[in-house]
């Protein structure tokens, strides 16, 4: 049977349908636009998952938005969308009728997040409700996007900086006898995500080409680890040098291939929290260093803290420092936008000029 539809003076497509016994009225320039909406419709409506827009507040929308237009991603990205609406837009906004809401309540939901100090999240909560309210806007359920007009405000981005080389040294020493901190230094040289060093196999070295297959990353939900893709959905290989290459050989000679290369205290995947002790006691015993080289040299070296997004920074620092070709680190490091790294490259050679600037300055005073 056609798809039937009535046209307005105004030159809009109308179309009339009944959803539990309710009449509900959708609109389109397009006959496939409108064709497209009834189906949905109709699906939502015998899926028992079509919403009462009349009773409908921003927090019941919000979760359906995330049911019916998001399930199809990646559970981590499913699980941001679900923990922004969550934490950052239901608190503030999620009581208020969809249709009264207002672009003073957006604002108002973001002045709450800057007392509050979150900023990188804030930018997300914005962005999300921006993609829930064109939604219910195509869906019918609102006329206008309130938040369409809102702009993301420009933070200045924390510096980020690279372990020192004092540093380092203190957890080169660690690493001869301390598992977690090899992994932190396995870290620092590899370059790894946080993610993709959880599933890690001995399968995955090559001893007799000296690299590694960067093949799979996990996902943490409820603290526990579910295997995925890379990031990018993009297997890579990576250099295994010199500075760790014997303890890692000398590991991969006393296990089985199949065993995760870095564990918890059974010897069973690392879940999140986890992996974030085994950094936490690495950066403590540093700090103890530290105090050690303090009192010895009678200096005042400050404590230091360092995350596991800040060792891989560190790697790509060593790889700029080292002459690496941009490209060349783009596909260790399993960049997909090769943009993130020439900011970084970008901003170190503007560091070396300067340096060069002061230098030349110091020897001409």
């Amino acid at each position: 049977m056609a798809f039937t539809y009535t046209k307005r003076k105004d030159g809009r497509l109308m179309k009339r349908i009944s959803i539990n016994g309710n009449i509900k009225t959708i609109y389109s320039s397009n006959p496939k636009d409108l064709e497209k909406q009834y189906i949905e419709l109709k699906h939502l409506a015998n899926n028992n998952i079509y919403i009462d827009d009349k009773n409908m507040t921003v927090g019941i929308w919000a979760d359906k938005w995330v049911e019916i237009y998001k399930s199809n991603l990646e559970k981590a990205t499913v699980k941001m969308y679900k923990d922004t609406i969550r934490l950052y837009i239901k608190p503030y906004i999620g009581n208020i009728p969809l249709k009264s809401l207002k672009q003073s309540d957006i604002f108002n939901m973001l002045n709450e997040l800057d007392k509050r100090n979150i900023t990188r999240k804030k930018d997300v909560a914005l962005l999300t409700i921006k993609q829930i309210l064109k939604t219910a806007v195509e869906n019918d359920y609102i006329y206008k996007n309130v938040a369409s007009n809102i702009k993301i405000k420009k933070h200045k981005s924390a510096e980020k900086k690279p372990l020192t080389e004092n540093t380092i040294k203190i957890i080169e020493k660690l690493a001869k006898n301390n598992s977690d901190a090899f992994m932190v230094l396995f870290m620092i040289y590899t370059g790894v995500r946080r993610e993709e060093i959880v599933p890690l196999k001995y399968k995955h070295i090559n001893i007799d080409l000296k690299n590694i297959l960067i093949k799979y990353a996990v996902y943490f939900e409820h603290n526990q680890p579910t295997l995925k893709n890379t990031k990018n959905e993009d297997e890579r290989t990576i250099p295994i040098f010199n500075i760790i290459f014997d303890k890692l050989e000398n590991m991969y000679k006393s296990h089985k291939k199949d065993d995760y290369i870095f564990t918890n205290k059974n010897n069973n995947i690392m879940s999140e929290t986890c992996i974030k002790r085994k950094i936490e006691k690495v950066r403590k015993l540093v700090n103890k260093q530290i105090d050690l080289q303090n009192e010895k040299n009678n200096e005042q070296k400050e404590h230091i803290y360092f995350t596991a997004h800040q060792l891989r920074h560190t790697y790509t620092c060593i790889l700029y420092k080292a002459g690496i070709d941009i490209k060349q680190a783009q596909q260790w490091l399993g960049h997909k936008d090769i943009k993130v790294l020439l900011d970084v490259y970008t901003h170190l050679d503007s560091q070396d000029n300067q340096n060069s600037i002061d230098k030349v300055n110091a020897f001409l005073k």
